[in-house]
């Protein structure tokens, strides 16, 4: 006789924070110095993580999980998106930047909404505690870095988007492995005499 047990899913789906994992690390990187990526990769690691998220926010709500899945992937993949336009165009010689009040205004906005994820996140893991918290100086950092192009803000702001990139990473890859190995003993338990 089998016991049931109870079927518990992960609150964000892996797909949405592997997509994150990637254009945090990818944007990250580019503002730690030498490591910077061509406007060319980046935009497409942008434009392809973003519409990742996009997808995997839609297919979580749709799928039953929590709205805080929606809240958090939805409006951030619009702001990959929304980053293209900002910084990948005009390094490509489409548009004219945005001046630094204008990066500073729009990198704050977004800092202060990934202040709400973290405050939110609070009744959650502390993987996910510590995402949303390193994003929230991440972007508060490039806000600042922003204003007067200071390179120790924008430094600190891409280790803050590492530290946040890998903590993506991490919980992805655990909800998933945790994921096999509940197929894996369901699948053991049916062969079971």
């Amino acid at each position: 006789m089998s016991t049931l047990r109870p079927s518990v899913t992960p609150p964000f789906p892996s797909l949405g924070l592997l997509a994150l994992c990637v254009t945090l690390i990818t944007y990250s990187v580019g503002h730690l110095g030498p490591l910077k990526p061509p406007p060319t990769s980046l935009g497409t690691v942008l434009l392809l993580g973003g519409i990742l998220q996009i997808y995997a926010g839609l297919c979580s709500r749709r799928g039953g999980r929590q709205a805080t899945t929606t809240v958090a992937l939805l409006p951030l993949g619009l702001f990959w998106l929304s980053l293209i336009g900002l910084e990948i165009f005009p390094a490509l010689g489409f548009g004219e930047p945005p001046s630094p009040a204008a990066r500073v205004a729009y990198l704050s906005m977004w800092g202060f909404y990934a202040s709400l994820l973290f405050l939110n996140s609070f009744q959650q893991h502390r993987l996910l505690q510590t995402l949303f918290g390193s994003l929230m100086i991440c972007l508060l950092l490039l806000a600042l870095g922003s204003l007067r192009e200071n390179r120790v803000f924008l430094v600190s702001g891409g280790v803050a988007g590492l530290i946040a990139g890998l903590a993506a990473g991490y919980t992805a890859l655990a909800q998933l492995c945790n994921q096999w190995q509940a197929a894996l003993e369901d699948e053991e338990e049916s062969f079971a005499p």
